[in-house]
């Protein structure tokens, strides 16, 4: 058994076996935010992530670009002494005569070089090191001029980013898909592919239903088609004449009304500009009134640009006496159809006949009012007195539209009751 005797004097004995505080902490008083502070704070902390990841991602950039800088050769004034050297060696040679190459001679001139002083080299390469960038930049950016050197050019590069590529899927375990087609007829390449595992060839064929080839074939035929240019300028040019035509209008017409206009109303025109500010559009050079978004041709998208452009299209204000008249056709127009809606009562002919003729009355009476003042009711007119199709809001559709009517009922059970007398 352990004797602790020994050591009773370096044991330390506590009265009570709970432990107690020795310092007073004051307790925090928690100040309550309103619901608007909360939602200042929630942005200043959105706003404080955001510029934070934003610098983070610039610092991230600089430091990778650096590095890529760290990474690439950098001409050397030896570089420079040696390429300068060979290039006047042969100079001097036949044209048939075979060129002589740096690794041949470069001992020789590497001898010379190590006895010529600091400043020496300073000054013999100072305006050698900018044939030199220039050589490298021509090298590795310059497109070639001969397919031939294209197609050797491509091949070693490619053999290179391929092996590249096999070595990192070996270290990470990664997958990869190179596909790589020429984009000039004139070069002699044909469609490559490389794909790191049969997974990824499994999923061109489960995704795409083809394989892998024929997908960069296809690939090969539209990158030389030339198509995409083509139609992404179109498309643009397109889109850049609505804009400029639909601003081209509402400026035209911020001039007519002479007062801010939020903007130009296609549909209910006579609703929306001549009733509110007397304005009228004459010649319209299209058979149809639609916003220039709307127009599907080209075509007709310049002829209303040019129109405007010109002046053979222009918005018009209307005097105070053709603003009265045009307030009183309008107004006769509305009336002569709400008018031609019912018809009077008839006597001398049954009520069966009266509803069969009622509408080829109101369509005929409508018919006349068209060709006579539609074109001034409207406020817009095309060129040469032509009439425009202008887009009207249709008004919502009765419930009871198609249905009889209590007081038609009535009438009809009076009639009936009077003929049975």
């Amino acid at each position: 058994m352990l004797d602790l005797s020994r050591h009773q004097r370096y044991i330390k004995v506590t009265k009570s076996s709970s432990r107690t505080p020795w310092r007073h902490h004051m307790k925090r008083k928690a100040r309550l935010r309103t619901e608007a502070e909360k939602k200042a704070l929630a942005e200043n902390r959105k706003a404080h992530k955001g510029a934070y990841k934003d610098a983070l991602a610039d610092a991230q950039d600089l430091v990778m670009q650096e590095a890529v800088k760290l990474q690439e050769p950098k001409p050397t004034r030896w570089n420079a002494f040696l390429r300068s050297e060979v290039k006047a060696m042969n100079a001097g040679r036949e044209p048939d005569e075979r060129r002589i190459k740096a690794t041949e001679v470069g001992r020789e001139i590497a001898e010379r070089w190590n006895t010529m002083l600091q400043q020496e080299k300073i000054d013999v390469t100072k305006d050698l090191m900018e044939d030199l960038e220039e050589h490298r930049n021509n090298k590795s950016l310059t497109s070639h001029n001969i397919p031939i050197s294209a197609f050797h050019d491509i091949c070693a590069t490619l053999d290179s980013v391929t092996q590249m590529l096999a070595n990192l899927s070996t270290r990470t375990g990664c997958h990869t898909a190179l596909i790589t087609v020429r984009g000039d007829l004139d070069h002699y390449n044909r469609p490559y592919v490389y794909l790191s595992d049969d997974r990824v060839g499994d999923f061109f064929q489960l995704a795409l239903k083809e394989t892998p080839s024929n997908f960069a074939t296809r690939l090969e035929g539209y990158c030389t088609s030339g198509v995409t240019s083509v139609i992404s300028n179109y498309k643009k040019s397109f889109l850049q004449l609505k804009s400029k035509t639909s601003a081209l209008v509402l400026d035209k017409l911020h001039d007519a009304t002479q007062v801010p206009v939020s903007r130009m109303y296609y549909v209910n025109f006579d609703e929306n500009i001549t009733a509110q500010h007397g304005v009228v559009l004459k010649n319209w050079p299209l058979k149809k009134f639609a916003s220039p978004g709307d127009i599907g041709s080209m075509v007709e998208v310049k002829t209303v640009y040019n129109a405007f452009m010109s002046g053979a299209t222009k918005f018009r204000k209307l005097t105070a006496a053709e603003w009265q008249e045009w307030e009183e056709a309008r107004f006769n127009l509305a009336h002569t159809d709400e008018g031609n809606t019912s018809s009077p009562a008839s006597t001398s002919q049954p009520m069966h006949a009266e509803t069969e003729s009622a509408p080829i009355q109101r369509k005929r009476a409508h018919d006349q009012v068209d060709s006579g003042v539609m074109h001034i009711i409207s406020g817009i007119s095309g060129m040469g007195g032509d009439e425009v199709s202008v887009a009207k809001k249709s008004r919502k559709t009765q419930s009871d539209k198609g249905k009889k009517r209590g007081s038609k009922q009535r009438v009809d059970q009076a009639g009936e009751a009077t003929l049975s007398a």
